[in-house]
């Protein structure tokens, strides 16, 4: 290869350059991965073609071809690398840097909001007495991102209602409470690897960037408002009415407010005290499944007995009407129930065992 290199010495350094700077890119304010599923395969395939060349089982023009292909896909990964490495973190950035990225712009503010440095600099400031993250959450590591700092509850006791934020609703707020998020300031403050990280534990990715949760908890934490926050206040948003205390802020099963048939098969702990890896269901995420679990749903078999107006009743209580039918809740369960693999299964384990 030595005289492959030679030839094609400035292709070589392009494809050198074009890999650092996809790297860059593509690592941008998150965690490093420098090895993932996807590399793994193609590792297996340069590792082919590698051997044909080298047991010279293709020879002639072919092999030279092969051995070329060999050398570039090698030099552009080592590119990826070096750019990987050398990228920044948000982390390593500070707070300073952009927090919420590629995000829609905010809805016009509702009173205008002081944009001196001041202001900003105490709204995406940290609380010193910030405590780190309380509640566990299964295949924790796994998610993608970083999990965002906690408080082990509202100062003096007082959290801000973070319905007034849109896309938070009842049930969203209390998974936030669960998570040690009570105020403003903290959502604020969130890094894009902290979004990313709360998208894949409530299932959602991409959702808040596309409603700026970021950008408009910016504005509430500076004294402003927005339009959605000022209809909320005045009670004409359904999803943004108090329905209880703070730290409990999701409604209960009891409630009657969902639609469907509470399911008959529900019980009250995991048998055996082992509990099916629900997230491994498509469409459900952690956040989902602590609902599912809070419910009296375990285990995999759980999900695939359940009737039509059952699982109806599941997805309200999870706060995602309708999704169990549309996403075959009840069809991949069945498949994991007997032992079988599903294609998000598969994708999952093989994302949780690259990182």
């Amino acid at each position: 290869m030595l005289y492959l290199a030679s030839r094609f010495a400035w292709f070589l350094l392009a494809a050198l350059v074009l890999g650092f700077a996809m790297g860059w890119i593509s690592h941008s304010g998150r965690s490093r991965r420098l090895w993932s599923g996807g590399w793994s395969f193609i590792a297996l395939l340069w590792a082919g073609g590698a051997a044909l060349t080298w047991f010279q089982l293709v020879n002639g023009v072919p092999a030279m071809w092969l051995e070329t292909a060999l050398l570039f896909a090698a030099v552009y990964w080592l590119g990826c690398v070096a750019g990987t490495i050398l990228r920044p973190s948000e982390a390593a950035a500070g707070v300073s840097a952009p927090l919420s990225g590629p995000a829609a712009q905010p809805e016009k503010p509702a009173a205008d909001v002081p944009a001196s440095t001041a202001v900003l600099a105490a709204v995406v400031a940290v609380p010193d007495h910030i405590e780190p993250a309380l509640t566990p959450v299964a295949n924790e590591s796994a998610l993608p991102g970083e999990r965002p700092a906690a408080l082990k509850e509202a100062r003096g006791g007082k959290p801000d209602d973070l319905k007034l934020i849109k896309g938070i609703g009842r049930q969203n707020e209390g998974r936030l409470h669960g998570l040690g998020v009570w105020h403003f300031e903290q959502v604020a403050a969130w890094t894009s690897a902290n979004v990313e990280w709360i998208g894949s534990y409530l299932a959602f990715p991409g959702r808040i960037e596309r409603e700026d949760w970021v950008g408009q908890a910016k504005l509430l934490a500076a004294g402003g408002s927005t339009e959605f926050a000022d209809r909320a206040r005045s009670g004409l948003v359904e999803t943004s009415r108090d329905d209880g205390p703070a730290e409990g802020n999701v409604a209960a099963p009891e409630a009657g407010e969902f639609e469907g048939r509470r399911p008959a098969n529900l019980i009250a702990s995991a048998r055996a005290g082992n509990a099916d890896d629900l997230t491994l269901v498509k469409g459900i995420g952690p956040a989902i499944a602590n609902d599912l679990n809070r419910l009296g749903i375990w285990h995999f078999d759980q999900l695939a007995a359940l009737a039509d107006d059952e699982m109806r009743y599941v997805s309200a209580f999870a706060g995602v009407p309708g999704r169990g039918l549309a996403e075959n809740w009840r069809e991949d369960a069945g498949i994991l129930a007997h032992g079988g693999e599903t294609q998000h299964s598969r994708a999952l384990k093989a994302e949780r065992g690259a990182g």
